[in-house]
C-alpha cells in the first residue's frame, strides 16, 4: 500500500498534465484542427501516394507529382519491420496537437524525476519545457514531425540518467526504446541535436566516475549504452537507410557543378544556403525577453498602436485590418515565426544554477549551452560554422542552423530545477543559497531593467525591408510600436523574474513551506510561458476540418485540365510559388513543387535553366497578340519541353494553356552530343532541340550502352506510353531501326529497372535529368518499375534489432518482478 500511494503524484501530474493540453488546445474537443500550412503542402506532395495505396494496398517509394518525380522517402513512404511502432502509436493520448504537448510534459517530468526533483519542481519544469514559444511556433505551421522528436528528448535523457544514477541495465534498455522511438518520429536534425546533450551528459559522467573510482561501472554503462542505441538506430534502419542513400543524390549531399568560387562544404548544403536561418547576436536577448526584435515576422497591433493612428489620418480604408498582420519583427533573419523565447523564469534559474552547482555535470552543460549558442548564430560567428560544416559528420546536411537552439530548451529548465531542487531540499547552505539568489536577480532582472528603461540599446526599431514596403510617413510609428512591444516584454519579464525570486526568498526565510513554493513556481512558469504562446498558437489558428481540406477543391482550371485522358503530362501554376508550393501536386504531376530534400540535379536544372525560361516565357506571353504566336514562344523552352509541360495555369478560372511544343512522355532522338563533365552537360541544354538531340556524359558508367549502339534515323519510328502507374510504366515501340529512346522521366541512380519483351534493358542517364534506352528495330514492349532493395534489406535488420528490444525490455520488467517479490520473502 506503501508503494502504491507513492505513484500519485506522478499519476495526479499525468492526469493534469492531459487536462493542461486540452485546456490549451480546447478546440480540439470541437473537431478543429490547426490550419497548418505545412500539413496542407504535404498533401499535396502526397496525395499520388496515398491514392495509389488505397486504390492497390501496396506501398510506392516514387511519386511523379513533384519536380518532374523523386523517390518519395520524405515524403509519404511508409516501412514496415519496426515492432515498436505499435508501443510508440500508442502514447500518443488525444488528437493532435494536445498529444503532442502532453508527451512533451510527461518526458521532461520522468526526466527531472529521474535526476531527484520532486514532484511538484518537476511539474514546473515540465511546463517550463513544453510551453517554449518554439514548440508552439512549429505546431502552428505545421513541423509536426520536429515537435514529436522534441516531446521525446528528455524521454531519452530521462532514461540516460537511469542508467548512470540507478539502475545501468534497465537504464540502458529504456535508452533504447526511448531513442528508437526519437529516431522513429523521423526528424533526423532534432535527433542530431540530442546526441550533442547525451555526449556531453556522458563526458560529464565520465568526469564524475574518475573522480569518484568508479571508472569500470562507468564504461560497463557505457557499453551497454552503447548496446541500446546501436538497436534503436537498428530498428529504425528500414527508414533511416533508404533515407541515407537518398539523401547522397538530394540537395543535403551537394551538388556535381563546379560553384564557382560559392562556398560550399564537403559533400553537403553551400554554406550560404545551410546559414541562411542564423540567429542574430543581440538577437539571442529574446531567450528572455520575446519580443526584443519585435517577434514574429507577421503579428498584430493593438487598437492604441501609433500605427494604426497614422494610418487612420492619412485616410487608409481598412487600417484595423492592415495592423493585424503587419511585419514586426525587424531582426537579421529573412523571416520567423516568432522568438525563440525560453521563459524568464528558465533563464533565471539556469543563471542561478550557474551560481549554486558545483562539479562535472554544471560545467558540462554550461559549456554545451555556449556551443549551441555560437552556432547558432551562423554566418554572424562564421569561423566556428565554417568548422563544423566542414568537419563535423552531418552537420552540413541540415539547414537552419537556429534550431541547434532546441538544446538551450532542455538544458535551461534542466539546470535550473535541479539546482532548486537542492536549495528546497536543504541540501545547500542558506547563506550561499541567498548569495546567488541575490546575484542571479540582479544579473537576469538587471537585464530586463535596464532594456526596459532603455530600450533603443536594441537598435533603431527598423527593417532592412521597410522602405521598401511601407511609405515614409508611417516608418515611425511602426518603429515606436516596435519600441513599446519592447518595452512590455522586457518589463514582463522583469516581474516574472522577481516573482521567482521572491518565492525562493519566502522560503529561504522559512515564510513559506516546500509545497506551496512548488505550487507558485508552478503558477509562475504557467503565467511565463502560455501568454507568450497564445501569440503563436491560439483560436485564430484552428479551424473545422472541412474548410481546411477545402483548398483543394478543385478549380475551374483544374477540371479542364483533368479531362485530358492521357495518363502522363505535366503542368506548371503560374498563379503560385512553382518551386514552393506542392498544393498544385494534389491533382497534377508537376514540374514545381516544395520539398526541403528535392534531388540536386533538379534544383541544379532549376537554377540553370528552367527558371531562366519562365522568365522568358512569361515576358514573351505578355506580349502575345496572336494565338499563332504561342507555338513559336513555347519551341524556346526546351528544357520545359523535354519535361513533357503540357499545361501552363495563369489563373483559378482562365483555360489552361496548351503548349503544343511538348516532347511527350517519350521520342527518338537521331543525333547524340557526348560531354566530359556534369558541367558541360547541364551548359549545352541551352537552347538546344532536346527532340532530336540528346545530351550524354560519356564518363558516366551508366551511360555505355548509349555511347556504342549506332544510330540510323527513321522518321516513321514511333514510342507511346501505354500504362501509368508511379513506379511502373509500359510503352509500346515501333521502328525499322535501332534507334535512342528518351524518356520524359526523371533518373534516379538507385531503384529504377527496365526490361524489353521481359528481358532486362539497360538506362542511361541525358540531358542532365532524363533517363535513355537503347531500343532495337522492330515492334516491343518495354516496361519500367521501381524497386529498391535497399528497403527490403532494412526491414530485416530492423525486425531483428526491434524484436530485440522488446525482448530486452519484457526480461528486464520480468526480473524486476522477480526481484521485488523475492525480497518480499
Amino acid at each position: 500500500m506503501k508503494n502504491a500511494r507513492s505513484y500519485w503524484p506522478h499519476l495526479t501530474a499525468i492526469l493534469a498534465f492531459i487536462l493542461l493540453g486540452f485546456a490549451y488546445c480546447p478546440q480540439v474537443l470541437e473537431g478543429k484542427v490547426i490550419n497548418q500550412s505545412d500539413i496542407s503542402s504535404w498533401k499535396g506532395a502526397a496525395n499520388e501516394m496515398v491514392q495509389y495505396q488505397e486504390r492497390t494496398g501496396e506501398q510506392t517509394h516514387w511519386t511523379n507529382s513533384m519536380f518532374g518525380g523523386m523517390p518519395g522517402m520524405m515524403i509519404a513512404s511508409q516501412y514496415d519491420g519496426n515492432f515498436l511502432e505499435g508501443i510508440y502509436q500508442a502514447l500518443f493520448v488525444g488528437p493532435r496537437p494536445v498529444s503532442y504537448l502532453i508527451l512533451a510534459m510527461v518526458g521532461f517530468y520522468l526526466l527531472l524525476i529521474a535526476m531527484g526533483v520532486s514532484p511538484w519542481l518537476s511539474f514546473a519544469g515540465a511546463i517550463a519545457y513544453t510551453f517554449c514559444s518554439y514548440n508552439l511556433q512549429i505546431l502552428q505551421v505545421g513541423h509536426n514531425a520536429k515537435m514529436v522528436a522534441i516531446a521525446l528528448m528528455p524521454w531519452v535523457l530521462a532514461s540516460l540518467a537511469v542508467a548512470f544514477r540507478k539502475n545501468n541495465w534497465m537504464g540502458a534498455i529504456l535508452f533504447g526504446i526511448t531513442l528508437a522511438f526519437q529516431i522513429l518520429a523521423n526528424h533526423v536534425q532534432i535527433t542530431f541535436y540530442l546526441a550533442f546533450i547525451v555526449l556531453f551528459w556522458i563526458i560529464a559522467e565520465g568526469f564524475l566516475a574518475v573522480k569518484g573510482k568508479l571508472v569500470p561501472k562507468f564504461l560497463k554503462t557505457c557499453a551497454m549504452l552503447l548496446l541500446g542505441g546501436v538497436l534503436a538506430i537498428g530498428s529504425n534502419l528500414n527508414h533511416l537507410l533508404p533515407t541515407w542513400e537518398y539523401a547522397k543524390y538530394t540537395m543535403r549531399g551537394g551538388s556535381e557543378l563546379n560553384q564557382g568560387g560559392e562556398a560550399q562544404t564537403k559533400g553537403g548544403l553551400k554554406k550560404d544556403y545551410a546559414t541562411d536561418w542564423s540567429y542574430g547576436i543581440d538577437e539571442s536577448v529574446n531567450l528572455l525577453i520575446p519580443d526584443y526584435k519585435g517577434g514574429a515576422s507577421s503579428g498584430a497591433l493593438g487598437d492604441d498602436s501609433e500605427t494604426l493612428a497614422a494610418l487612420r489620418s492619412n485616410g487608409v480604408a481598412d487600417a484595423g485590418q492592415i495592423v493585424k498582420q503587419m511585419p514586426l519583427y525587424w531582426g537579421p533573419q529573412p523571416f520567423t515565426a516568432g522568438p525563440m523565447y525560453m521563459g524568464a523564469l528558465s533563464v533565471f534559474l539556469f543563471v542561478l544554477a550557474a551560481f549554486l552547482l558545483k562539479g562535472p555535470f554544471k560545467w558540462s552543460m554550461l559549456g554545451l549551452t555556449l556551443l549551441a549558442l555560437l552556432l547558432a548564430w551562423g554566418k554572424h560567428f562564421m569561423p566556428l560554422s565554417s568548422f563544423f560544416l566542414d568537419y563535423v559528420p552531418l552537420y552540413n546536411k541540415f539547414r537552419a542552423v537556429s534550431m541547434i537552439l532546441v538544446i538551450l530548451q532542455v538544458v535551461l529548465p534542466l539546470l535550473g530545477f535541479v539546482a532548486l531542487q537542492k536549495v528546497f531540499s536543504g541540501e545547500l547552505d542558506k547563506k550561499k543559497a541567498w548569495s546567488a539568489l541575490k546575484w542571479a536577480t540582479g544579473i537576469v532582472g538587471g537585464v530586463c531593467a535596464f532594456i526596459w528603461i532603455f530600450p533603443s540599446v536594441s537598435g533603431d526599431f527598423q527593417s532592412a525591408n521597410d522602405a521598401q514596403i511601407f511609405p515614409e510617413w508611417l516608418l515611425p510609428a511602426i518603429a515606436s510600436d516596435r519600441m513599446s512591444l519592447l518595452r512590455g516584454d522586457a518589463l514582463r519579464s522583469l516581474l516574472i523574474v522577481l516573482a521567482s525570486a521572491g518565492i525562493i526568498g519566502l522560503f529561504l526565510f522559512q515564510k513559506i513551506k516546500v509545497v506551496y513554493a512548488g505550487l507558485l513556481l508552478v503558477l509562475v512558469a504557467t503565467i511565463d510561458l502560455m501568454p507568450v504562446g497564445k501569440r503563436y498558437l491560439n483560436e485564430s489558428h484552428f479551424m473545422s476540418e472541412r474548410k481546411f481540406n477545402g483548398v483543394f477543391e478543385k478549380r475551374p482550371v483544374d477540371e479542364l485540365i483533368l479531362k485530358d485522358t492521357d495518363p502522363d503530362y505535366r503542368v506548371i501554376d503560374f498563379t503560385v510559388n512553382i518551386f514552393n508550393d506542392s498544393h498544385v501536386s494534389y491533382f497534377h504531376k508537376t514540374v514545381g513543387g516544395y520539398s526541403a530534400a528535392k534531388l540536386q540535379r533538379y534544383q541544379d536544372l532549376i537554377e540553370r535553366h528552367i527558371t531562366p525560361e519562365l522568365q522568358t516565357l512569361s515576358q514573351d506571353l505578355q506580349k502575345v497578340t496572336s494565338i499563332n504566336q504561342i507555338a513559336g514562344i513555347m519551341q524556346k523552352c526546351t528544357v520545359i519541353n523535354m519535361l513533357n509541360t503540357r499545361y501552363f495555369i495563369t489563373g483559378a478560372a482562365n483555360p489552361p494553356l496548351r503548349n503544343p511544343a511538348a516532347n511527350g512522355n517519350a521520342w527518338f532522338v537521331s543525333d547524340r552530343k557526348l560531354v566530359d563533365s556534369p558541367d558541360q552537360e547541364i551548359a549545352s541544354l541551352t537552347a538546344l532541340n532536346t527532340s532530336s538531340t540528346a545530351i550524354i556524359d560519356q564518363k558516366y558508367e551508366a551511360n555505355k550502352s548509349l555511347l556504342n549502339a549506332s544510330l540510323t534515323r527513321d522518321t516513321a519510328a514511333r514510342i507511346v506510353l501505354t500504362q501509368y502507374e508511379p513506379n511502373r510504366l509500359k510503352y509500346k515501340s515501333n521502328s525499322g531501326t535501332q534507334q535512342l529512346a528518351v524518356f520524359s522521366e526523371i533518373y534516379y541512380p538507385k531503384g529504377w529497372y527496365a526490361s524489353i519483351d521481359g528481358k532486362p534493358l539497360e538506362l542511361g542517364r541525358v540531358n542532365y535529368m532524363l533517363r535513355a534506352a537503347v531500343i532495337p528495330a522492330g515492334n516491343h514492349e518495354i516496361e519500367m518499375w521501381f524497386d529498391l532493395p535497399v528497403i527490403r534489406q532494412s526491414r530485416r535488420m530492423a525486425q531483428a534489432s526491434s524484436g530485440l528490444l522488446i525482448l530486452l525490455l519484457v526480461s528486464g520488467i520480468g526480473y524486476s518482478v522477480y526481484r521485488r517479490q523475492k525480497q518480499k520473502v
